[in-house]
């Protein structure tokens, strides 16, 4: 039984080759794929195919020939588009912030994302009970957390500079009764708001793509009223150091968006000085994943890696 469509069928030069020395057809992989079959995938992938089947992720197979080649077979999200090929012909693409998040759009939302999974639990926590009627959510994206906090009845403007991350926000808040107020702008921007309109300011797995931070930590001041709250999460940065880079791919490639190194010490040193109290910080470290999220040998080896940083300050 065909568990999902595959949309347009891309077969790589290197792949076709392979299949035809081993006698193997395009044909007969993908009708493996398509019938949940995905061959050599480790059990960790395998369960990820089993919740992408539901949530409308990427699927993955892996299919070792009797040469010993590995061929992958993925398909995208949406089910409009599969890639045949080995791993050698794998592209990876540099592109900016506005780009990325231009084609990231559309699947964002869908699967599991293990930063944002490990990042709103802390969160939720964190901000339980803060005081907020008036709200900023500054690199807003798809709306995550402005959708969350109107729900609890705060009065929410999003900004993005993405218009096409900026239209999937929208229509959940349309689909919701919500009633959000989105601005398509960048920090860059003059933004178009009064000092100290604001109680309460999220800016949530933005700050590592942003080159000025002091420039970012003194407009959330200056919009945020005395003692108001600041909520910053971020790619932690012992994982840039590490080496690790915001990605996300499509069958056959693999997008690189630009990340800036810089410490810990340097975001709360910022906060501080331009006129901030830091309230709590948390590191989130990979081992703080759900049970079976990646491979067991990721977790031996760099478990102990900070993977998400979340600070919570307050206007002095």
């Amino acid at each position: 039984m065909e568990l999902f469509e595959l949309g347009n069928v891309e077969i790589l030069s290197e792949a076709a080759a392979a299949l035809k020395a081993n006698n193997v057809t395009a044909t007969a992989l993908l009708s493996r794929h398509q019938q949940g079959d995905w061959g050599d995938m480790d059990e960790v992938e395998q369960r990820n195919n089993e919740a992408a089947l539901q949530d409308e992720s990427q699927l993955y197979s892996l299919y070792i020939l009797k040469d010993g080649t590995e061929v992958l077979v993925e398909t995208a999200g949406d089910r409009t588009f599969t890639s045949i090929y080995i791993e050698e012909e794998h592209i990876y693409y540099e592109v900016d912030t506005l780009e990325g998040y231009a084609i990231w759009a559309a699947s964002y939302d869908k699967g599991r994302n293990p930063l944002i999974e490990m990042e709103e639990a802390v969160v939720e926590e964190l901000i339980e009970g803060l005081p907020m009627s008036s709200v900023l959510d500054m690199g807003a994206g798809t709306g995550r957390y402005a959708l969350k906090l109107a729900r609890r009845g705060a009065v929410v403007t999003a900004v993005d500079h993405s218009p096409e991350m900026l239209a999937v926000a929208q229509q959940a808040a349309r689909s919701e009764g919500l009633n959000i107020d989105f601005r398509l702008a960048s920090l860059a921007d003059d933004l178009p708001f009064e000092a100290g309109q604001f109680d309460f300011l999220v800016c949530a797995l933005m700050l590592s793509h942003i080159p000025d931070l002091a420039l970012a930590a003194q407009k959330f001041h200056h919009l945020l009223q005395a003692d108001g709250y600041l909520l910053l999460t971020a790619f932690h940065p012992d994982s840039i150091e590490h080496g690790w880079r915001t990605i996300f791919d499509r069958p056959g490639r693999t997008y690189c968006l630009p990340n800036v190194s810089r410490t810990r010490t340097e975001y709360l040193e910022t906060l501080t000085v331009t006129g901030f109290t830091v309230l709590n910080v948390i590191d989130v470290s990979l081992s703080d994943a759900p049970a079976g999220f990646f491979p067991e040998d990721i977790m031996e080896t760099t478990g102990d890696v900070n993977f998400c940083l979340i600070i919570l300050a307050q206007k002095r």
